[in-house]
């Protein structure tokens, strides 16, 4: 039952991410998908970080996201190592796939995805030290 958790957060976090409209949660739509054969593999490296409180609410629940994401998957395999390499794994393919759904996938998300990432083990280490 611990594994069928991981999997749909997994699956949560592709919606969110590879989903053509990313505000589909806060107004009542269902996601859809827009398949991009072509894309632009240069959009990866482009720098567009914006003071908003929108987009910084965006980038907290990219850093929750794998938060949560890091913390199930250690949950299942007990290995704080590969938590780490298969949140930070899916962080990158999350991103790249956006390209393939046309959205924007950034460099940059994948390093806040992967703050995220180092968190849940931190906190994953730290739960399993207060249960010793």
């Amino acid at each position: 039952m611990k594994f069928v958790f991981a999997l749909v957060w997994g699956a949560l976090l592709f919606v969110f991410t590879c989903a053509a409209d990313s505000s589909f949660w806060s107004v009542p739509e269902i996601p859809y998908f827009q398949w991009t054969p072509y894309p632009d593999f240069r959009k990866m490296t482009v720098i567009d970080v914006m003071a908003t409180s929108q987009f910084i609410i965006r980038k907290i629940g990219h850093c929750f996201g794998f938060t949560t994401f890091t913390m199930l998957i250690y949950w299942n395999i007990k290995s704080l190592k590969n938590s780490f390499i298969l949140a930070v794994s899916y962080a990158a393919l999350t991103e790249f796939m956006q390209l393939y759904f046309g959205r924007d996938g950034r460099i940059y998300d994948i390093l806040i995805d992967s703050a995220g990432v180092v968190i849940g083990v931190l906190l994953s280490l730290s739960i399993r030290k207060l249960k010793s």
